[in-house]
């Protein structure tokens, strides 16, 4: 024990500074995971010798990875990729293994050591791409979705190339009936398992979900990506593959992005382990004595892939575009070739020697990997100047554009009690679009069925947020009033969103300022909006005038502001004790026609009788703004006039732009 924490701390302390040092020369951190492998494994300082334990918690690594990924598809996004998965996936397997063994033939290597150096070529790294989409946020975009189509399809071809390594061993038993027999099984399996899933897991969720206990539905859904991980690997499958499974059964239940934000946190941890396992595969020593042939070799087997993948995938009918991205993302040689290699060298295919080499060409095209995926947008640029067919830039298959809907200037409403239901029901009378945050498991099926934007979470998780489209909301109101949990969702909220209008909801007044502190752009307090409803029923006994009324509820929420942070009034601007004047604060909405326009040229003064005494952008105020001072999307303007000014002021923002005919 005492061991695998030293090897634990080690990799933990060199990994670290390693990652810092990527992270300031912008290189992308596989890369750092890799050099940590490689510079405390045992082919370099040899800090750990054994590479077991690490080993170990690599595969739990790569099953969590594909998990998380399974968690972002569904069944019918599978079956809408069955083009690209069994066609581009197979031509693209089906054409590499051929191409690699004609030109290890020509290089003089005998037919069956040919095929199986074709074969343990043909897949593609799992993890690392995957990572890279996540990291880039392009696992929805069109190339993303064919990637991990044709990825899930050459995790299924390990199966057939396995028994096949067997068949061409000097004493093998092997036959096509075995390998018709392994695969019919496996899909026997996996059809039974997605027909138990679909009655058991949701059931079971629905359970755990009610506990409202975060370790309950934590240990759940671990459980079941384990149970279905293992059950795939008893099935001759592979247990990444089967936890892409368990990930896509999970997000049919409707918790997928509850479970993603809970897992998240231990994929990142063990996903680190795996590529540091990876780095500690490389033989320096081998690649110091045959660097020409190990460089020539990998930059051979990556310029094959790239171009063999973008022709299968061009042949589809898909565009230069995404046939050229997904060849270069699929270009480098795959995880599951290491146990192909491996296979084939207790049967006697490959010999020690020959391993090695290949373990050195395939990560150094692993290396490679980021650079092609971080500069594809260029290399398409170049070969789009080619003089080639417009079939082929265009293609002639045309995806259908997915009916997710986009979210753009929305309110994010965080639980859909009362309040909630009200702040929605008038977003959707002023035509503003909504979507609903909710920990009720009950609420969140109910209002499914009416078709409301809703889906289970707990938006303290920036996963989950990120599902809300945050970066790209105006408001959001959290309608809870538990303070321990809205501080979270400020404290979460304003971080990935620093111009995000956040309207908190508190029990007590004395909250206000802490709420406030982490970034609340205003605080509802059910203590003070209590009493001052309260005095606004009594007033009206006493015949005061609702103009009077409304001035004192004013006041009183006025001095319930400024005794919450007197510390901030360098931030806050004076208001105005003029009767018969207003001050308001307008938000300039997203796509304004006045956008980019100078307060010169917008003229609010004579034009509508109001004035713009400051404007704040992001966290910066600018009181007293010039006439060539210029208004921007999000910008809130603090304005001073009448009410009824003010309110045809803020429409004439709302126009937007005339959309090109």
């Amino acid at each position: 024990m005492d061991i695998i924490l030293r090897d634990i701390t080690i990799i933990f302390a060199v990994s670290t500074i390693i990652l810092l040092i990527c992270a300031k020369i912008k290189v992308p951190g596989i890369l750092g995971y890799l050099f940590t492998g490689l510079l405390i494994g045992p082919n370099g300082l040899g800090f750990i010798s054994n590479t077991e334990n690490v080993s170990h918690m690599a595969e739990i690594g790569v099953i969590l990875l594909l998990f998380t990924i399974g968690l972002e598809f569904s069944l019918q996004q599978l079956i809408a990729l069955k083009r690209s998965a069994l066609g581009g996936g197979m031509l693209q397997v089906f054409l590499t293994s051929i191409f690699i063994t004609i030109l290890c033939m020509i290089m003089g290597i005998n037919t069956e050591l040919s095929i199986f150096i074709g074969m343990i070529v043909a897949p593609s790294s799992t993890a690392i791409v995957l990572k890279l989409l996540m990291e880039r946020g392009e696992v929805e975009s069109p190339y993303g979705k064919i990637t991990t189509s044709v990825l899930i399809f050459q995790d299924i071809a390990v199966i057939p190339m396995m028994l096949i390594a067997r068949m061409l061993a000097p004493d093998s038993e092997s036959s096509i009936k075995d390998i018709a027999i392994t695969l019919g099984y496996a899909i026997i399996v996996v059809v039974l398992l997605f027909a138990a899933a679909r009655f058991i897991v949701p059931k079971l969720l629905s359970k755990v979900t009610k506990t409202r206990s975060r370790e309950v539905f934590l240990f759940s859904i671990i459980l079941i990506c384990m149970i279905v991980a293992i059950i795939t690997n008893k099935a001759g499958l592979s247990l990444a593959l089967g936890a892409f499974l368990a990930g896509m059964i999970v997000s049919e239940t409707g918790y997928g992005y509850q479970a993603l934000g809970n897992v998240v946190p231990f994929k990142d941890v063990f996903t680190g382990f795996f590529f540091i396992s990876i780095g500690m595969m490389i033989n320096i020593n081998i690649f110091l004595i045959h660097p020409a042939l190990i460089l020539f070799l990998a930059f051979l087997i990556i310029i094959v892939k790239a171009l063999v993948t973008t022709m299968s995938i061009s042949i589809l009918g898909y565009s230069l575009e995404t046939s050229l991205k997904t060849g270069l993302a699929l270009a480098q040689v795959g995880e599951f070739s290491f146990i192909l290699a491996s296979t084939g060298m207790q049967d006697g295919v490959f010999n020690e020697f020959q391993n090695s080499l290949f373990i050195t060409i395939a990560v150094i095209s692993m290396v490679a990997t980021p650079f092609m995926m971080i500069y594809s947008s260029q290399i398409v640029k170049l070969i789009s100047k080619l003089p080639l067919p417009v079939n082929i830039i265009k293609g002639y298959f045309h995806e259908k554009k997915s009916d997710k809907k986009i979210f753009n200037d929305h309110i994010i409403i965080v639980g859909f009690g009362l309040s909630g239901r009200m702040i929605a029901k008038a977003a959707i009378q002023s035509g503003i679009d909504y979507i609903v945050i909710e920990m009720n498991p009950n609420t969140v099926h109910t209002e499914k069925q009416k078709r409301t934007p809703i889906f289970y979470g707990d938006a303290s998780q920036e996963e989950i947020l990120d599902h809300a489209s945050i970066t790209k909301a105006r408001s959001i109101v959290i309608s809870g009033a538990d303070f321990h949990t809205t501080k979270n969702i400020v404290e979460t909220a304003r971080r990935l969103n620093p111009t995000l209008i956040i309207i908190a909801r508190t029990r007590f007044k004395s909250y206000n300022a802490a709420l406030k502190e982490l970034g609340a752009s205003e605080v509802i307090s059910e203590e003070v909006e209590s009493a001052v409803s309260l005095l606004a029923v009594v007033f009206k006994h006493y015949y005061i005038p609702e103009e009077n009324i409304t001035a004192i509820e004013a006041e009183l929420r006025q001095e319930d502001i400024a005794a919450i942070s007197k510390k901030h009034q360098d931030k806050k601007i004076s208001t105005l004790g003029v009767k018969g004047l207003a001050v308001e604060t307008i938000t300039v909405p997203v796509g304004s026609k006045y956008s980019g326009c100078s307060l010169r040229a917008l003229d609010a003064r004579f034009k509508y009788n109001i004035n713009i005494i400051a404007v704040k952008s992001g966290v910066q105020i600018k009181v007293s703004p010039g006439s060539d001072d210029k208004i921007n999307d999000r910008d809130e303007l603090i304005v001073t006039g009448k009410n009824s000014d003010i309110t045809v002021f803020a429409s004439i923002l709302n126009e937007k732009i005339e959309p090109a005919t």
